[in-house]
């Protein structure tokens, strides 16, 4: 899941001409340390989404890499 993660994190970021990340910090935030904005944020929750088949913010917005990461993990288990 977490290389995934990164696969889909980086592909985002790439895409707006932001450095990609070498790996995942579950404190890194999300404006904050990778400088995504607004209409980049939303794209990279779109892009989760359709990679992980779920919607990351269906229990709040998410701020840090930790907490896509918490709610990734909180879908996957309760898919199954």
């Amino acid at each position: 899941m977490q290389d995934k993660l990164l696969d889909v994190l980086n592909n985002t970021l790439e895409g707006v001409g932001l450095d990609a990340i070498e790996r995942l910090d579950a404190n890194a935030d999300l404006r904050d340390d990778l400088q995504i904005d607004s209409i980049t944020f939303a794209e990279l929750i779109v892009n989760i989404d359709e990679a992980f088949s779920c919607n990351i913010n269906a229990e709040g917005q998410v701020n840090t890499v930790g907490d896509i990461l918490k709610q990734l993990e909180r879908q996957v288990t309760n898919s199954k």
